[in-house]
Protein backbone atom coordinates (compact mmCIF):
# COMPACT_ATOMS: atom_id res chain seq x y z
CA UNK A 1 0.00 0.00 0.00
CA UNK A 2 1.73 3.66 -1.05
CA UNK A 3 1.44 6.32 1.34
CA UNK A 4 1.15 10.06 1.11
CA UNK A 5 3.38 11.68 3.37
CA UNK A 6 1.77 15.04 3.76
CA UNK A 7 3.29 18.18 5.73
CA UNK A 8 1.44 19.88 8.60
CA UNK A 9 1.94 23.02 6.59
CA UNK A 10 0.94 21.63 3.53
CA UNK A 11 -2.48 20.12 5.13
CA UNK A 12 -2.88 23.20 6.78
CA UNK A 13 -2.80 25.50 3.41
CA UNK A 14 -4.86 23.21 1.53
CA UNK A 15 -7.69 23.43 4.22
CA UNK A 16 -7.53 27.10 4.54
CA UNK A 17 -7.00 28.48 1.18
CA UNK A 18 -4.02 30.82 0.00
CA UNK A 19 -4.72 33.61 2.34
CA UNK A 20 -3.61 31.26 5.45
CA UNK A 21 -0.42 31.31 3.85
CA UNK A 22 0.06 34.22 2.81
CA UNK A 23 2.19 37.17 5.38
CA UNK A 24 0.57 40.07 5.37
CA UNK A 25 0.87 42.80 2.48
CA UNK A 26 3.43 45.88 3.30
CA UNK A 27 0.19 48.32 2.59
CA UNK A 28 -2.04 46.68 5.10
CA UNK A 29 -0.32 48.41 7.41
CA UNK A 30 -0.08 52.11 5.64
CA UNK A 31 -2.38 54.77 6.88
CA UNK A 32 -2.99 57.44 4.71
CA UNK A 33 -4.90 60.97 5.84
CA UNK A 34 -5.31 64.08 3.66
CA UNK A 35 -5.52 66.96 5.27
CA UNK A 36 -5.67 69.58 2.57
CA UNK A 37 -6.83 69.56 -1.38
CA UNK A 38 -5.71 72.73 -3.44
CA UNK A 39 -7.18 73.33 -6.54
CA UNK A 40 -5.39 72.93 -9.78
CA UNK A 41 -3.02 75.63 -11.39
CA UNK A 42 -2.55 74.08 -14.99
CA UNK A 43 -3.24 71.16 -16.88
CA UNK A 44 -6.24 70.10 -13.84
CA UNK A 45 -3.43 69.21 -11.45
CA UNK A 46 -4.49 70.32 -7.93
CA UNK A 47 -2.09 69.25 -5.06
CA UNK A 48 -2.92 67.88 -1.93
CA UNK A 49 -1.59 67.97 2.12
CA UNK A 50 -1.14 64.12 3.25
CA UNK A 51 0.01 62.43 6.00
CA UNK A 52 1.29 59.04 5.88
CA UNK A 53 2.31 56.69 8.55
CA UNK A 54 4.16 53.54 8.42
CA UNK A 55 2.98 50.89 11.13
CA UNK A 56 5.52 48.41 9.17
CA UNK A 57 9.13 47.31 10.78
CA UNK A 58 10.57 48.23 7.53
CA UNK A 59 10.74 50.83 5.02
CA UNK A 60 8.53 51.21 2.16
CA UNK A 61 8.35 52.87 -1.16
CA UNK A 62 6.71 53.25 -4.34
CA UNK A 63 3.17 53.96 -2.56
CA UNK A 64 0.00 54.19 -4.79
CA UNK A 65 -3.12 55.52 -3.57
CA UNK A 66 -5.92 54.70 -5.71
CA UNK A 67 -9.21 57.49 -5.62
CA UNK A 68 -12.53 57.10 -6.30
CA UNK A 69 -15.47 59.39 -6.89
CA UNK A 70 -18.80 59.58 -7.80
CA UNK A 71 -20.52 62.71 -9.67
CA UNK A 72 -23.29 63.82 -8.24
CA UNK A 73 -25.42 65.11 -10.67
CA UNK A 74 -25.00 62.34 -13.07
CA UNK A 75 -23.91 59.06 -11.03
CA UNK A 76 -20.56 58.65 -13.35
CA UNK A 77 -17.60 57.27 -11.84
CA UNK A 78 -14.14 58.81 -11.97
CA UNK A 79 -10.90 56.73 -10.52
CA UNK A 80 -7.13 58.21 -10.54
CA UNK A 81 -4.15 56.67 -9.52
CA UNK A 82 -0.95 58.51 -8.33
CA UNK A 83 2.28 56.76 -7.49
CA UNK A 84 4.27 58.58 -4.98
CA UNK A 85 7.72 58.49 -5.32
CA UNK A 86 8.98 58.44 -2.05
CA UNK A 87 10.32 56.13 0.82
CA UNK A 88 8.78 55.83 3.91
CA UNK A 89 11.18 54.94 6.97
CA UNK A 90 9.53 51.77 9.53
CA UNK A 91 7.31 53.04 12.61
CA UNK A 92 7.21 56.43 11.08
CA UNK A 93 4.34 59.39 10.44
CA UNK A 94 5.34 61.77 7.71
CA UNK A 95 3.40 64.67 6.36
CA UNK A 96 4.12 65.81 2.31
CA UNK A 97 2.82 68.99 1.58
CA UNK A 98 1.95 69.82 -2.43
CA UNK A 99 1.51 66.14 -3.43
CA UNK A 100 0.22 66.62 -7.14
CA UNK A 101 -2.82 64.83 -8.30
CA UNK A 102 -5.16 65.03 -10.91
CA UNK A 103 -7.86 67.22 -9.59
CA UNK A 104 -11.45 66.75 -8.84
CA UNK A 105 -13.95 69.51 -7.91
CA UNK A 106 -15.04 68.29 -4.38
CA UNK A 107 -18.54 70.25 -4.80
CA UNK A 108 -19.29 68.23 -7.57
CA UNK A 109 -18.28 64.81 -6.60
CA UNK A 110 -17.94 62.92 -3.51
CA UNK A 111 -15.25 60.16 -2.84
CA UNK A 112 -12.03 59.15 -1.21
CA UNK A 113 -8.85 57.55 -1.94
CA UNK A 114 -6.89 55.02 -0.14
CA UNK A 115 -3.46 53.17 -0.22
CA UNK A 116 -3.67 50.74 -3.34
CA UNK A 117 0.33 49.13 -2.85
CA UNK A 118 3.66 49.88 -1.73
CA UNK A 119 6.54 47.83 -2.06
CA UNK A 120 8.67 46.44 0.99
CA UNK A 121 12.29 48.57 0.95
Amino acid sequence: MNRLTVSTFAALSAIAGPSCASAAEPMDNVKMSIERWREPGSNNIGTADMILTNENAFAVSGIKVKCHYVVKETGRTIETTQTLPMTLKPKTTKKFRKVRFAYIDVDAAEGSCKIASAAKK
